[in-house]
């Protein structure tokens, strides 16, 4: 993972962003984006995200591979096909749920995947996420209701994870 980075995104990213989410297989597992493609909708997603958390792009060296975030309490991510399988979201996902969690008025973090997303539950599981809740969502890029599972972590629960030293990338991977 040496050379996995993250940083906000840019309006220089939109290309490789843009052709990332081109590939059915990456976009139909995301919830809100557009399929097919749409290169406004891409642009309008580089920019240093300005609400409430944050957004970065992963890089593998200087090619941006997918973004990995934490927006109103809502962990989401996406990773370009040819890097799946690698661990790179769970370790990104670590360094994201400590950076979200270093605010101290987050108490909760949830997520969300598809029932047909598996990749996506070993994901969240490493990660210590709880499944909370399952039900019927629209997919944008599918066009119809799909099941849908909520899962959280809490403070707390992370928390006790650290203290008893099972926070650790080693332990996630």
């Amino acid at each position: 993972m040496n050379d996995i980075t993250y940083r906000p995104l840019q309006p220089a990213d939109a290309d490789a962003l843009h052709d990332i989410v081109s590939d059915w297989e990456v976009v139909r597992q995301l919830g809100s984006w557009p399929w097919p493609p749409d290169r406004a909708f891409t642009e309008s997603r580089c920019k240093p995200y300005e609400g409430d958390g944050f957004v970065w792009g992963i890089f593998d060296g200087d090619a941006l591979i997918g973004t990995m975030g934490v927006t109103d309490g809502d962990l989401g991510y996406c990773l370009k096909k040819s890097h799946w399988g690698r661990g790179i979201a769970t370790h990104v996902g670590m360094r994201a749920v400590e950076k979200a969690f270093a605010d101290p008025d987050v108490t909760r973090i949830t997520a969300s995947a598809w029932h047909d997303n598996a990749a996506s539950d070993r994901v969240l599981t490493k990660l210590s996420f709880s499944l909370l809740s399952e039900k019927l969502q629209h997919a944008k890029a599918r066009d119809e209701p799909t099941r849908c599972y909520k899962y959280l972590l809490t403070r707390t629960h992370w928390d006790g994870l650290r203290s008893r030293g099972e926070w650790t990338i080693a332990a996630a991977e």
